[in-house]
């Protein structure tokens, strides 16, 4: 109950006439995205091999900020995330579409100073493909889960972030154990000119997620990139490598394990 209970208290401390105020800001932008969480809302492709077949994934998400409150050395931010995450097997011509997650987010961002923190209610549904399900016959399962979600991070130093969460699901399709813990950290370059309008910079992340209702077995995502940010748009680009080992982060395979190096190319708005 940890991630309701922080979500409860620093909702209500969110002031309600807060000394400056704006509405619709850049989403992510007190609370900076987990750059190896593979389920960050993101909009991205991703190439790798998974049991010797050439796999893609494609993930179409965006956060929106709606309204941002500062106070007091304090910022509050409420924003609305939604993502589509897919995967399919290159075989040709067509390629098999296996399976695409959906979800949705209502996160609360807050800072002050070097802390963070991001609190959410999201949901989550997991869906086979239809050719997916024409060429194995499997037709999966309904898979559903809604919780909350507590995340929290610290800048130890300026080039260094770690990190931890906790998540409590409330509803779930398969019934399942409903805890979840999540820690890691990222570490980064300082910003040096590429070109005359295009800033480059070296990053390294690590997240590790223990799920209950996989007997706690850990899952590790590991990245290794090169982020390119506009100096005048502010948006970046990220180009990356990862290796992802333990159980699918897929809803209907989260039981199955996987292990797999990926290249991939994010788009930061």
């Amino acid at each position: 109950m940890v991630p309701l209970i922080m979500f409860v208290l620093l909702a209500l401390a969110a002031p309600a006439r807060a000394a400056e105020s704006s509405a619709f800001p850049q989403g992510e932008s007190l609370f900076a995205p987990v750059l190896a969480d593979p389920r960050r809302v993101q909009s991205g492709l991703y190439f790798y091999m998974l049991d010797g077949q050439p796999t893609a994934d494609v993930a179409l998400g965006r956060s929106w900020g709606m309204e941002r409150w500062t106070s007091g050395g304090w910022s509050w931010q409420w924003d609305v995330e939604g993502m589509a995450y897919s995967r399919i097997y290159i075989t040709g011509t067509p390629s098999t579409f296996e399976t695409i997650d959906f979800f949705g987010k209502l996160p609360l961002e807050i800072r002050r100073g070097r802390f963070s923190a991001k609190l959410q209610l999201y949901h989550q549904s997991s869906h086979l493909g239809d050719n997916y399900i024409e060429s194995t016959g499997r037709f999966g399962s309904y898979f559903s889960v809604e919780g909350f979600r507590a995340q929290a991070s610290f800048m130890a130093w300026p080039w260094l972030r770690l990190y931890g969460g906790d998540t409590q699901l409330v509803h779930t399709i398969p019934a399942l154990h409903r805890q979840i813990l999540q820690g890691g950290f990222e570490a980064a370059s300082v910003e040096n000119p590429l070109t005359h309008d295009v800033l480059w910079s070296l990053y390294l992340a690590q997240d590790v997620q223990s799920q209950e209702y996989n007997h706690w077995n850990p899952s590790g995502d590991s990245v290794l990139g090169v982020r390119l940010t506009g100096t005048q748009s502010g948006r970046s680009l990220r180009l990356q490598l990862g290796y992802f080992a333990g159980h699918s982060p897929f809803g209907q395979f989260y039981d199955v394990l996987e292990h797999y190096a990926d290249c991939g190319i994010i788009f930061d708005f």
